[in-house]
C-alpha cells in the first residue's frame, strides 16, 4: 500500500475540522429540546437504582440503552438534571468518534486522501443528531469505529493487544445499544476465519486468540442475557426483504432522512460497491502467492456480509423483523470505512490514487449536501418535540399567577419531554402530564399536534369553546389556554 506521507498540517487541519463538528454537537446538545425517547429514558430508567438499570427492570420496552443509561445517571448525579447533563456522555463519545475517524483517515497514503476520508466519516448529520442526544446510538457509533480501527491495527501490526481492544470496543458498543450485537457476532466469526485462513503462516497461538474472544464474549453474554430475555413490547422493523428494509433505510438516513429517492439511488451504488468488493476479494485471494499486498477492504467486506447474514438468519429462524431506521446504524461505520478502503484498492492500477481521491471527494460532496438541513431546533427522528422549550416559556408567561396548580392536556407523544421539563425546571404548579390522552376532562389548556389531534383542535377553535389559540409553533404544535385565564 505504500508508506503513509505524514504532514503536520494534516493533523492541524483535522483538529480544526474536528473542532467544528464537535462544536455543532455541543450546541445541539445545549439548544435542541429534549426528545420523547431521551425523556422516557430518564423518567423510567435513569431514576432507577444501578442494579435495576443493569438487570433491565420494568418497563421492558427497548428504551433502556444500558451503557447510556448508566452514564446518564452518573452525569445527572454529578451535575444536576438538565438537557445537556443528560446528554453529556454522548457528547463526550463524539470525541472518541472524531479521534478514531482521524486515526483511520491517516492510514491512507496521501494527505489529500487523508483529509477526504476524515470528512467522509465526519460529514454525517444523522450521527451528529445522536452524539447530541441521550441515546445509545451515538456511543455505539463511536465505539464501533474504534473497534474497526483496532482490527486494522491488528491486521497491520499483528499485535495481539489490538484484538483485546477490538473486542472490548465492540462489546461496549453492544452494551450501548443491542443492535450492535449483530456486528459483534460477525466480528467474532471474522476473527476465527482470519485465524484459520492464515494456516501455517499463523504467528499467534490459539490460546492467544481464544483468551480475548472467550473472556470478552463470556462477560458480555452474562451482562446482556437477562436484559435480552426481559425486553418485550413493540420492536419496530419491517417484514419486507432485507434490501428494501435495512439497506434503503440505511442510505436514507445517510441523507439525513430528507431525500428518500436519493437514498434509494445510493443503495444501488452500495450494491455495486459490494459486488466490486466481492470480485476483488476473490481475485486477490486466488493470487495470494503473488505480491498483491494487503488491503483492509477484504476484512470489512466479510464483516459487513456476516453482519447482514446474522440479521437475515435471525429473521428466517426466529421470525424477527429486519432492522429499519435508526437501528440500521449498526452498519453505518462499517459501510463508510469499507467504501474508503475499497477505493484504496484501485491503487494497484496506474493513476489509481487519483481514482481513490476522486471517489472519496465525491462521497464528501454527497454527504456535505445534507448539511443544508443543519439546525439547532429539532432532530430528524423526533421533529415533533422541537417546540417544547418555547411552549414552556409561553406557559410561564401566560399562566394565571393566582392558580396554585395547572393541568394541561397534551398529545401522548409530548408527555415524556414535558414531564422531564416539569422536573428539570421545578415547575411545581404543573400537575403531571398524562400519557392517557386528553378526553377524560376539561383541562386548563391544551398543547396538541395537528397531525394527530386535528379533531380536538377543531373543537377548541369553535367560537364557544371557551379556549383561545395562544400560539402556533414552527413544528405545527398549537397551544390553547382557557379564555378566562387571559
Amino acid at each position: 500500500m505504500g508508506k503513509q506521507i505524514r504532514k503536520p498540517y494534516v493533523i492541524w487541519l483535522m483538529l480544526a475540522i474536528g473542532a467544528v463538528f464537535f462544536s455543532i454537537v455541543l450546541f445541539r446538545a445545549i439548544y435542541v429540546p429534549i426528545t420523547h425517547d431521551e425523556a422516557y429514558t430518564y423518567l423510567h430508567y435513569v431514576r432507577q437504582n444501578w442494579l435495576g438499570i443493569i438487570l433491565y427492570k420494568p418497563p421492558h420496552i427497548p428504551n433502556n440503552h444500558i451503557l447510556n443509561t448508566l452514564l446518564a445517571k452518573l452525569s445527572v448525579g454529578l451535575f444536576g438534571l438538565s438537557d445537556f447533563n443528560l446528554r453529556l456522555p454522548n457528547v463526550l463519545a463524539s470525541l472518541i468518534y472524531f479521534r478514531y475517524a482521524a486515526a483511520i483517515a491517516r492510514k491512507f497514503r496521501f494527505p489529500g486522501i487523508q483529509i477526504a476520508a476524515f470528512l467522509v466519516l465526519c460529514l454525517q448529520l444523522y450521527f451528529i443528531d445522536f452524539f447530541a442526544m441521550a441515546r445509545g446510538y451515538g456511543m455505539g457509533l463511536a465505539l464501533s469505529l474504534a473497534s474497526i480501527f483496532h482490527l486494522y491495527s491488528y491486521r497491520e501490526l499483528n499485535n495481539g493487544h489490538h484484538i483485546w481492544r477490538t473486542l472490548l470496543f465492540a462489546a461496549f458498543a453492544v452494551y450501548a445499544n443491542f443492535t450492535f450485537l449483530y456486528s459483534y457476532v460477525a466480528l467474532v466469526a471474522l476473527i476465527l476465519i482470519l485465524y484459520v485462513a492464515e494456516g501455517e503462516n499463523q504467528t499467534k497461538s490459539l490460546g492467544t486468540l481464544w483468551r480475548p474472544v472467550g473472556i470478552v464474549t463470556g462477560v458480555l453474554g452474562l451482562l446482556i442475557f437477562l436484559p435480552l430475555k426481559n425486553i418485550s413490547g413493540d420492536l419496530f422493523g419491517s417484514d419486507a426483504n432485507f434490501w428494501e428494509s435495512s439497506v434503503h433505510s440505511l442510505t436514507w438516513i445517510l441523507t439525513y432522512k430528507q431525500h428518500f429517492d436519493i437514498g434509494v439511488g445510493f443503495s444501488y451504488l452500495i450494491g455495486l460497491a459490494l459486488i466490486i468488493g466481492a470480485v476483488y476479494f476473490i481475485l486477490d485471494h486466488l493470487r495470494a502467492s503473488s505480491s498483491i499486498g494487503w488491503y483492509y477492504y477484504g476484512e470489512l467486506f466479510l464483516w459487513l456480509i456476516m453482519t447482514a447474514g446474522a440479521q437475515i438468519a435471525q429473521h428466517w429462524i426466529l421470525g424477527t423483523e429486519y432492522l429499519i431506521g435508526r437501528t440500521t446504524l449498526v452498519y453505518a461505520p462499517l459501510l463508510l470505512v469499507y467504501l474508503l478502503f475499497l477505493f484504496q484498492r484501485f491503487n494497484r492500477y496506474p493513476k489509481g490514487e487519483n481514482v481513490q481521491l476522486v471517489l472519496s471527494v465525491l462521497l464528501v460532496l454527497c454527504f456535505a449536501l445534507s448539511f443544508k438541513d443543519l439546525n439547532f431546533k429539532s432532530t430528524a427522528e423526533w421533529p415533533y418535540d422541537a417546540a417544547h422549550k418555547s411552549f414552556i416559556q409561553d406557559l410561564e408567561s401566560n399562566r394565571p399567577q393566582e392558580l396554585e396548580t395547572l393541568q394541561i392536556g397534551v398529545n401522548w407523544l409530548f408527555e415524556p419531554a414535558l414531564n422531564f421539563y416539569r422536573l428539570s425546571e421545578d415547575l411545581n404548579y404543573l400537575q403531571e402530564f398524562s400519557r392517557e390522552g386528553y378526553r377524560d376532562k376539561a383541562y386548563d389548556g391544551y398543547y396538541l399536534w395537528p397531525e394527530k389531534d386535528q379533531e380536538m383542535i377543531s373543537e377548541l377553535q369553535a367560537p364557544q369553546s371557551g379556549y383561545h389559540l395562544l400560539k402556533s409553533y414552527s413544528n405545527g404544535a398549537v397551544f390553547f389556554l382557557r379564555e378566562d385565564y387571559l
